[in-house]
C-alpha cells in the first residue's frame, strides 16, 4: 500500500500499514445512517469519562460468546478516521506500531487505545484530546484545527482557523464510524469521502471518492476506489484487495466493451506471521496495472 493512509488523500495521506494505493467506488456507494451530531460545533464539548476504556488490567479486548474479538467501538472509530482497517488490533490494545518497508511509519496511541500521534515519513499528526486540537502537516509547516468531540471522544468534526468546516464524521445506530468527509483539509482543494461497510462488526469494505471543486455547484471526480477486507476463520486479517477505477475526462468510471468497469490498478496484500495476540507482523503487497510493484512489510507492535 503505497499511500499508507489514504484518509487524507494525495498530499493529505494519513497512516496505515501497507505501501500502495487504496480504491474507491462511486457506483456502489454505501448508504449509512447519519449521526445526529452531523453539524460541527465550534465549541469544544465538556470532557466526560469515556465508557469505552477497557476494564481488563492487561488491556485485552473482551471476546464475544462466539469467541470473536470485539474492539471497543470508539477505538475502532479512531483507527478508521486516522488510518486503515489493516492496522486495527485483534484482541489487545496497542501502544505503538511501526510499519517497515523501504520506509518507516510509526503510530502512537493513548491509554484508551485511540490514535495519539504519528510520523509517516515526514508527515506528522497529533491529536490533543484535552485541548481539542489537531496538529497536522510536514516538519516545518503544520496547521492547527479545532476538534469537536462527543462525550466518548469520537471526533464529530473539525474546523480550521477561519472557522470553516474541514471534516465531518457520521456514525450509525451502533455508534460506528460509517462516513468521513474532508473538505479543503490541509489547504487542499480536494474534497474526499470514505464510506465504511461492516459485516458482523468487522470492516468488510471501504469505499473512497475524491472530487475537485469546480465551482459552487460542480465537482469533478478524480478518484474512485474500493477496498475489500478479508479475514480467515480465526477472524485474523488475511487479505485486502484494493481496486482503483479508470476515470474519463468527465470523471466517470470507464465501462469497457464487456460492460465492465475498467481498472487503473489493483493492489492485493496478503498478511501472515501472526503474533500471540493474533495480529499480523508480515505482509506482501502486489500491485498490478498502473504502477505495478511488490512490497514486503514488517509490522512491529508494542502493547499497552
Amino acid at each position: 500500500m503505497k499511500n499508507y493512509i489514504y484518509l487524507f488523500l494525495l498530499s493529505i495521506l494519513l497512516l496505515t500499514g501497507c505501501d500502495d494505493k487504496k480504491d474507491s467506488q462511486s457506483s456502489s456507494d454505501a448508504t449509512p445512517s447519519t449521526n445526529q451530531n452531523n453539524e460541527v460545533n465550534t465549541d469544544t464539548q465538556t470532557d466526560k469519562t469515556t465508557s469505552t476504556t477497557n476494564n481488563n488490567e492487561d488491556n485485552t479486548i473482551n471476546s464475544s460468546s462466539e469467541n470473536k474479538s470485539q474492539l471497543p467501538t470508539q477505538v475502532t472509530n479512531s483507527y478508521l478516521f486516522h488510518t486503515e482497517p489493516e492496522l486495527l488490533p485483534n484482541k489487545k490494545l496497542i501502544k505503538q506500531q511501526t510499519i517497515q518497508s523501504s520506509n518507516k511509519k510509526s503510530i502512537n496511541y493513548n491509554d484508551q487505545g485511540y490514535v495519539k500521534d504519528y510520523d509517516l515519513e515526514g508527515l506528522y499528526g497529533e491529536i490533543n484530546y484535552d485541548t481539542a486540537k489537531y496538529i497536522y502537516g510536514m516538519k516545518d509547516t503544520r496547521n492547527s484545527y479545532d476538534i469537536t468531540f462527543d462525550e466518548s471522544k469520537n471526533i464529530i468534526g473539525m474546523k480550521n482557523s477561519n472557522d470553516e468546516i474541514v471534516a465531518i464524521n457520521e456514525f450509525d445506530e451502533q455508534g460506528r464510524l460509517v462516513e468521513t468527509t474532508l473538505s479543503n483539509f490541509a489547504d487542499n482543494n480536494i474534497n474526499f469521502t470514505s464510506k465504511i461497510i461492516y459485516e458482523n462488526d468487522l470492516v468488510e469494505q471501504v469505499l473512497y471518492n475524491a472530487y475537485v471543486k469546480m465551482d459552487d455547484k460542480k465537482q469533478l471526480p478524480v478518484l474512485v476506489r474500493e477496498k475489500d477486507v478479508i479475514y480467515n476463520a480465526d477472524k485474523q486479517l488475511e487479505k485486502t484487495i484494493t481496486r482503483t477505477f479508470k476515470l474519463s475526462a468527465k470523471g466517470e468510471v470507464i465501462i469497457n466493451d464487456k460492460n465492465e468497469q475498467e481498472l487503473e490498478s489493483t493492489e492485493t496484500c496478503s498478511y501472515s506471521e501472526y503474533n500471540q495476540n493474533n495480529d499480523w507482523t508480515k505482509a506482501v503487497c502486489e500491485t498490478t496495472g498502473n504502477g505495478s510493484s511488490k512490497i514486503n512489510l514488517t509490522r512491529t507492535i508494542e502493547y499497552l
